[in-house]
């Protein structure tokens, strides 16, 4: 029988552990990619565990098997949605921030209760386009490219700190020296910000170099402070809890940090951290318009809509139906891996995909949810605490004739957000 599996321990239990004066910058909207600036507003719907107020339905409820509506926001206008390890957050037409979830470091940016959505605060005079969550920060972009955080980054020994002056940031304040910022991405505890010159500038916690660079012990807190990570021309970034991505205006994938089962993609047991920006060699034949990873694996979106995965799989993370390449000698280790980037089988053309902590969706063309990976939390939603080997489609009573606009897949939990006909 094969050993059991076991939710990370880092996402099983709880924690309990002067905003900057913009300057006068040209507005930047016009370089933010047009996906991060949607437009038709949703309903949200949450499934999964939620014994740490992630599902937004109130205190009684702990968990749900299928899609349920946060009726705390149908009156919102949501328009996008974000989920981090045990938190989320949802993002209005007007550009304002509901956030729900444990709050501990204070992720949520508000006080009040965490089981129910209330309105982010100390963002009065500011739009906010795109919201990214990591386990206790908070991520926003602003039209004019302005970046806000919130919380604070941890790392092996606990909490590392927000900045070198602040431990935990209760409010959204302004990261200094960062200008035009055109995309964000947070892994478990580091940002990558994109600038619309190309660069990519990274901080937070860098003991795996999923900062890009080389963080001595005796001064992790510099690690704190935004600096580029040295590649150019770039158009996009992604995470995974400790590793990073990006990809190229040609398509090209690159990836650094954590890569002990393969997940940046370079399949070589013996190099278990990547310490520089490198290009993924296996996907250099694909035109890649998205990548992103969960603790250990990685899943990469072609244009053409086909997914390629790779990385740790004994959860069935990577959607392959098995988790060893077939003709493999068997691994007497429960932590398998496919250190090859192999294509998804099964899914029809994929719009976009969000990768949670050991599960994934993937969302298609035509409006429809697929979901693969670790089923113990009900994070894939199709009712069942068995792990989901395949893409298996979304389904439930509440989104019944739905199209789903959005998806964010968290630690245990899933988000989405859909709209009836």
């Amino acid at each position: 029988m094969a050993p059991r599996k076991v939710t990370p321990p880092t996402l099983t239990k709880r924690r309990s552990d002067e905003d900057h004066a913009p300057r006068h910058r040209k507005r930047v909207v016009q370089h933010l990619p047009l996906a991060q600036i949607a437009s038709h507003p949703g309903q949200v719907f949450v499934f999964g565990t939620g014994d740490c107020a992630q599902l937004g339905l109130g205190e009684g409820t702990l968990l749900r098997k299928k899609p349920t509506n946060v009726a705390a926001l149908n009156e919102q206008h949501i328009v996008d949605i974000a989920a981090g390890g045990m938190h989320n957050m949802a993002l209005t037409k007007e550009g304002k921030l509901w956030s729900w979830g444990v709050n501990d470091q204070r992720t949520l940016g508000r006080s009040g209760d965490e089981y129910t959505p209330m309105p982010v605060e100390g963002l009065d005079d500011v739009k906010v386009v795109r919201v990214a969550c990591s386990d206790s920060l908070t991520v926003a972009l602003t039209d004019l490219g302005h970046v806000y955080t919130w919380g604070t980054f941890r790392s092996a020994e606990g909490i590392l700190g927000h900045s070198k002056e602040t431990e935990v940031q209760d409010k959204p304040t302004r990261v200094a020296g960062l200008e035009d910022i055109v995309d964000i991405a947070t892994g478990t505890d580091h940002v990558l910000a994109l600038d619309s010159t190309g660069l990519i500038h990274s901080w937070g916690n860098g003991q795996q170099m999923q900062l890009g660079r080389r963080i001595v012990a005796r001064r992790m807190l510099n690690g704190l402070t935004p600096e580029s990570v040295g590649a150019k021309n770039m158009t996009k970034v992604g995470a995974g809890s400790y590793h990073s991505f990006a990809i190229d205006k040609d398509g090209k994938a690159s990836a650094w940090g954590l890569n002990t089962y393969g997940q940046c993609g370079l399949d070589d047991a013996k190099v278990e951290n990547i310490p520089t920006v490198g290009p993924i060699k296996a996907l250099k034949d694909e035109h890649i318009v998205d990548i992103q990873g969960g603790e250990h694996h990685s899943i990469a979106l072609t244009k053409d809509g086909r997914l390629f995965g790779f990385g740790r799989s004994d959860s069935h993370q990577l959607g392959l139906g098995y988790t060893e390449l077939p003709g493999t000698e068997d691994s007497t280790s429960h932590k398998k891996a496919i250190r090859t980037p192999t294509l998804i089988p099964g899914l029809p053309p994929v719009d976009a995909i969000s990768v949670g902590g050991n599960h994934t969706l993937a969302l298609t063309r035509e409006g429809d949810v697929y979901a693969w990976g670790f089923g113990e939390m009900l994070a894939c939603g199709n009712g069942e605490e068995e792990d989901v080997e395949k893409p298996l489609k979304l389904t439930g009573q509440k989104i019944e004739g739905a199209k789903i606009l959005k998806v964010a897949a968290g630690g245990q939990h899933s988000v989405i957000l859909a709209v009836h006909a």
